[in-house]
């Protein structure tokens, strides 16, 4: 299969997809935590490498917590966008975060990557955890696009914690 992501030079991002471990997202939990079953049949919790979207309550602790503003649409993005769709995972130098997520970089099967279509639409924000930034100058540019154009997030000031 050859991708070319038209939005980044060739050096940035792959050219095929063919080498990182490829599966469906079968749930979605909100806009940065999605359930992924892989080819061998194994389900991983996936945790975008670089992103951080707005929280949402979840059913198991309602009681304590509060919906952060754009949560509901960050996480309705992401089950448009992914649920039931085929990815492609592609790993930095961590291998999970704290709660034992998979932490990957996720390409859709035309060649985008999940991590550019969240924080140009301004429903996520960039969030650095050492050292797993091998694209991290590249998705400042998305999210600073959103940031300019005031989009979802960054159309309230504060909303995305700056």
């Amino acid at each position: 299969m050859e991708v070319l992501n038209e939005n980044v030079s060739p050096e940035s991002v792959p050219e095929t997809l063919e080498e990182y471990q490829k599966g469906v997202v079968t749930y979605v939990v909100d806009g940065d935590t999605f359930d992924v079953e892989l080819e061998n049949g194994q389900t991983e919790r996936v945790r975008p490498i670089l992103v951080d979207a707005p929280e949402i309550c979840h059913k198991s602790s309602p009681s304590d917590c509060e919906v952060e503003p754009y949560g509901d649409e960050a996480t309705d993005f992401t089950r448009e966008l992914l649920d039931g769709e085929t990815v492609y995972l592609e790993q930095d130098v961590s291998e999970r975060d704290r709660y034992d997520r998979l932490l990957a970089y996720v390409y859709l099967e035309d060649g985008r990557m999940y991590q550019e279509l969240i924080l140009e639409e301004g429903l996520a924000k960039i969030a650095v955890y050492e050292p797993d930034t091998k694209y991290q100058a590249h998705l400042e540019e998305f999210e600073q696009t959103a940031k300019d154009e005031q989009i979802n997030l960054w159309s309230i000031p504060g909303a995305a914690g700056e």
